[in-house]
């Protein structure tokens, strides 16, 4: 996962072609284990985001689809490869319409001097 270098210029290319605002790359979460992500978004400016709540509450909310099951809760990693570590929690419950997601985490706040 650290070690996808992507080509930005054809990433936001593509993007831009098909009307996405990026890709989300990601290793689920196994055995007890966070997952790992990496979202990158060059088409709007945003080479690589250290963190992201709509994307980790989406593959949340796709892990509840996909397993069939009607809760879930993820601890995903995210940052590593900016040198800023994240830890980005999220959990999908199934409704009797649609699904609900949360998410949150946890940030330090570095001086900036």
């Amino acid at each position: 996962m650290l070690r996808i270098p992507p080509h930005l210029g054809r990433l936001a290319a593509a993007c831009q072609r098909y009307g996405l605002l990026g890709c989300f790359v990601y290793v689920p979460p196994v055995g007890g284990q966070p997952g790992a992500a990496r979202m990158f978004a060059p088409a709007i400016g945003v080479d690589e985001e250290v963190a992201n709540a709509d994307s980790t509450g989406c593959l949340a909310a796709h892990l509840l689809d996909t397993a069939g099951a009607r809760t879930v809760a993820i601890e995903v990693k995210r940052g590593d490869t900016l040198g800023r570590p994240a830890s980005v929690l999220a959990s999908a419950r199934r409704k009797p319409v649609g699904v609900t997601a949360r998410v949150g985490g946890s940030a330090m706040v570095r001086d900036g001097r």
